[in-house]
This record gives structure tokens, C-alpha cells and sequence, in this order.
């Protein structure tokens, strides 16, 4: 059950974890959206073991602002839909994600953490190297370790989960602050499958 929670959240856009977080902002307002539209595409996990989502289908809007995510596990036939869009904090891009739906074990998983309406958001950082190849980073020892310090508004729990309560100007901020050390510390990276139409 842990591992699944895990998955959604650092799905939230994409990946698992030894942690979660979650936050009841975003890292920017979705009127703040940026276009991004390599994201767009089927995108493929290059990696080994059953801690990342095997694939993500990336939808952007008309606009190209708001984004649908399916996250797909064909082993353990477990799926995700994400609703997200980018905030761009400096040169950096993070994507803001929520849970739309998802299969009904993981549903239950996340229904079981009671945090599910009040911590709607978490959030990833991304580089792509190339047009075909993107790395997704989550933050989550720098998150927890910001809320441990008092530095975000927020609480902990176990090792590393984490239940930030600040605006999305500090959680900004701390995010801005990063390296990419921190940032990207155990990387999922995917590679294209298939661009957009």
C-alpha cells in the first residue's frame, strides 16, 4: 500500500519514493502556467523496478497550459490521471500536479493517507536533454528538511513524508534555491515513445 501511495505521489507526476509529499498549494498559480510542449508524447521509463510508473501519456490542452497525465503500470496493471501544468521558478520548470482518478487499489491506498483534500498538490522538477529524453526530479529530502528547519510551514512525519501548509511563494522560493544535486537526486529518466500528433 505504501509503495503505491508513494508512486502517486511523486507521480504526482511521475515516481516512487522512500517519502511522500504533499502540499495544499502549488509551487505557482495556474493563471502563472507556462507552455510546454515537448512534454507532449508517450514517454517511457528507462529504468528497472517497480518504483516508477513503466509509462506517461502527456495531453496538453489547447493552449498547451494545462496538462492530463496517465501514468501506466503494465505489470501490476495499475494506472494514474494527473491534471497538472508548469510553474517555471527562475530557469527551472516544475510541474504542479493533482489526482484525478485512478485505479480503484490505489484509490483506496490514497483514501487511506486522509490528506487527500486537504493536500491536493506535489510536484516535480524536469530537464529534458534532447527532445527525447526527460528527467524528472523530486525534491523530497530538501522539501522535508525545509519543514523540519521551519523554513516551510508544514509537518513531517516517519522519515521523510512531508505535509507542506505554506504558500506557493515560499515553497517557490525553496524550490528556486535548490542545485540540481538536490533537486535531481535520484532521477527518473524517460525517453520518447511517441510525440504528439
Amino acid at each position: 500500500m505504501l509503495a503505491r501511495i508513494r508512486a502517486v505521489a511523486m507521480l504526482l507526476f511521475a515516481i516512487g519514493l522512500a517519502g511522500c509529499a504533499a502540499s495544499k498549494n502549488p509551487v505557482g498559480p495556474a493563471s502563472d502556467a507556462v507552455s510546454e510542449p515537448r512534454l507532449a508524447g508517450v514517454w517511457a521509463y528507462e529504468g528497472s523496478g517497480n518504483d516508477s510508473w513503466e509509462y506517461l501519456h502527456i495531453l496538453p490542452s489547447g493552449d498547451g497550459k494545462q496538462l492530463q497525465i496517465v501514468a501506466v503500470n503494465q505489470g501490476d496493471k495499475s494506472w494514474a490521471v494527473l491534471g497538472g501544468y508548469v510553474t517555471a521558478v527562475g530557469n527551472r520548470r516544475f510541474v504542479n500536479l493533482t489526482l484525478v482518478a485512478a485505479d480503484a487499489g490505489l484509490m483506496a491506498d490514497v483514501d487511506k493517507t486522509g490528506r487527500k483534500e486537504s493536500h491536493p498538490y506535489s510536484f516535480a522538477a524536469y530537464a529534458f536533454d534532447g527532445d527525447d529524453r526527460l528527467t524528472i526530479g523530486y525534491p523530497l529530502e530538501a522539501l522535508y528538511q525545509a519543514v523540519k528547519d521551519g523554513r516551510l510551514a508544514g509537518e513531517t512525519s516517519g522519515d521523510y513524508d512531508v505535509f507542506i501548509a505554506d504558500s506557493s511563494a515560499n515553497i517557490a522560493t525553496i524550490l528556486g534555491a535548490l542545485d540540481d544535486t538536490a533537486l535531481f537526486k535520484d532521477p527518473k529518466r524517460y525517453r520518447r515513445v511517441k510525440a504528439p500528433l
